[in-house]
C-alpha cells in the first residue's frame, strides 16, 4: 500500500501551493461558493461562528490520467465523502452558531505512508488551502467572535491556524478545538497556544482517547505534553462519566502520556473495521469526534456568549 510519490503528483501539489492568493484578489477560488460546504450569510441571528475543518475522508485520489495524487482532487464524489462528516458535525455545532466549513485539498490517508519530506509537501497543500480560506472568512466576517474546530487532520490544521493567526483575529477567537490531535512542548511554547485548563480559561482544547495506553496512534498522539477532558473540563485525573448510546463509559486522563483513558463495558463494540493498517484495536480515534460533540457545542456557546 505504501508507494513512493510520483513526480507528477507532487508537482500538482506544488502548483496548488503556488496558486494560493489572498482573498482580495479576483482569482482567489475561495470567493466561489462551490469551494465551501457552508458559508452562510452573516445575518443578525448569528452571535458567533464556528470555522470547522473536516478530517481525512479521502483514502486515495487520482488525476484524469490515473496517476495517484496525495491531496484530494475535490471531485463531486470526494466532496460527497467530505459532506458525510460535515452533515453530522453541523447537526451539533450549527445550533446557534454560524457553521462555516471549506472544501480544502486535504492530504489522503495514503499520504501518511509517504516519506517525511513527501508527506510534508502534501500537508503544506492542505495548510495553504486552509490559510487562504480562513483569510477569506476573516475578510467576510471582520467583527463577530468565532471558534476554530477540527477533527484529526482538521485538528492538525487548526493548530497551525492558531499559531499563525493575526493578532486582531486571535482576540476574537474564543477557542480552538483540536479533536484527536496532540499538543507538544514545542507547540505550547507558541504564545498563541494557550492550553484550556477549565471550561472558560485558556484557548486551545486538545485530547486523544484510547481504551489502553499501548493502543495509542503515534501519528496523532506521540509527544503529547498536555490535554483536557472535554466532559468535565479538567486537566487532572478526575473521572468523567459519558453516556453513549447504550453504554456508560468512564473517562480520565493518564498524566504520564496525556491520553484520555476510556473504561469501556465492551471494547469489541468500539472496533472500526478497516482501520487495522492505521491503528490497533483499543485506539478510539474515531470516537474523539463522536463522544464529545455535545459537550464541545455547549462549551462553544459558553465561550462565545
Amino acid at each position: 500500500m505504501c508507494r513512493k510519490t510520483t513526480y507528477l503528483a507532487l508537482c500538482v501539489g506544488l502548483l496548488w501551493i503556488w496558486a494560493g492568493t489572498s482573498c482580495s484578489r479576483n482569482v482567489s477560488p475561495w470567493q466561489e461558493p462551490k469551494m465551501w460546504y457552508a458559508m452562510e450569510d452573516t445575518a443578525a441571528q448569528w452571535e458567533a461562528d464556528v470555522f470547522y475543518l473536516v478530517s481525512t475522508e479521502i483514502l486515495f485520489s487520482f488525476d484524469s490520467a490515473g496517476n495517484e495524487l496525495y491531496n484530494a482532487a475535490l471531485t463531486p464524489d470526494e466532496k460527497q465523502a467530505l459532506n458525510q462528516e460535515m452533515d453530522y458535525v453541523k447537526r451539533y455545532l450549527g445550533d446557534s452558531l454560524n457553521f462555516v466549513s471549506p472544501y480544502y485539498h486535504q492530504f489522503t490517508m495514503n499520504a501518511i505512508l509517504l516519506s517525511e519530506d513527501s508527506f510534508r509537501m502534501a500537508y503544506d497543500v492542505a495548510l495553504n488551502d486552509v490559510k487562504e480560506a480562513f483569510r477569506c472568512y476573516l475578510k467576510r466576517n471582520p467583527d463577530r467572535p468565532f471558534v476554530l474546530a477540527g477533527f484529526s487532520q482538521g485538528a492538525m490544521l487548526v493548530l497551525d491556524l492558531i499559531k499563525q493567526m493575526p493578532e486582531e483575529a486571535y482576540h476574537r477567537c474564543r477557542g480552538a478545538y483540536m479533536l484527536g490531535y496532540r499538543l507538544t512542548e514545542e507547540d505550547l511554547a507558541n504564545p498563541h497556544v494557550v492550553l484550556a485548563t477549565s471550561a472558560t480559561e485558556g484557548k486551545v482544547v486538545s485530547f486523544n482517547t484510547v481504551a489502553r495506553l499501548e493502543a495509542q496512534w503515534d501519528f496523532v498522539s506521540k509527544g503529547a505534553a498536555a490535554c483536557i477532558n472535554p466532559l468535565n473540563w479538567t486537566t487532572d485525573t478526575t473521572t468523567a462519566t459519558l453516556y453513549y448510546q447504550q453504554d456508560t463509559i468512564y473517562i480520565r486522563q493518564d498524566m504520564a502520556s496525556h491520553q484520555l483513558l476510556a473504561q469501556l463495558p465492551d471494547e469489541q463494540r468500539y472496533v472500526m473495521p478497516g482501520t487495522e493498517c492505521w491503528w490497533q484495536h483499543g485506539c478510539l480515534h474515531h470516537w474523539d469526534l463522536l463522544f464529545y460533540l455535545k459537550s464541545i457545542h455547549q462549551n462553544m456557546l459558553l465561550r462565545t456568549r
